[in-house]
């Protein structure tokens, strides 16, 4: 008996707990709203990456690069990455003319600023 009430008091409470949540999350205003879909753009990005490094790793990639030079299958990589992580870079904040003169349209620096921001 005293099992079936502590249940059923911890049950109602988690229910309690739930609505009062699904409350808030509903009562986010406008710019909140704004910042959401912001950070969810720049989360799709990321993806984007994560699955253009995975891709990296497959048999069909490494077969398609396996007659090409290291120096040549890291400029592969690179110009693969580089789109996104401009991207990723202007959903932060850089514009073009920071790509020409604060890395000097570097594709390395370009690269390694978005995985400084990507993680």
């Amino acid at each position: 008996m005293k099992r079936t009430i502590l249940t059923l008091f911890c049950a109602s409470f988690a229910i309690i707990g739930c609505t009062s949540e699904a409350h808030v999350e509903n009562s986010v205003n406008e710019p909140q709203q704004q910042q959401l879909a912001h950070r969810q753009s720049g989360t799709q990005t990321q993806v984007r990456i994560d699955n253009i490094l995975k891709s990296f790793t497959t048999k069909d990639y490494q077969s398609a690069t396996a007659n090409l030079s290291k120096e040549e299958v890291q400029m592969d990589m690179a110009m693969k990455l580089l789109p996104e992580c401009k991207k990723l870079l202007m959903e932060n904040g850089f514009t073009e003319e920071d790509f020409e003169t604060k890395f000097n349209n570097d594709y390395k620096q370009i690269i390694l600023t978005a995985f400084t921001l990507k993680n």
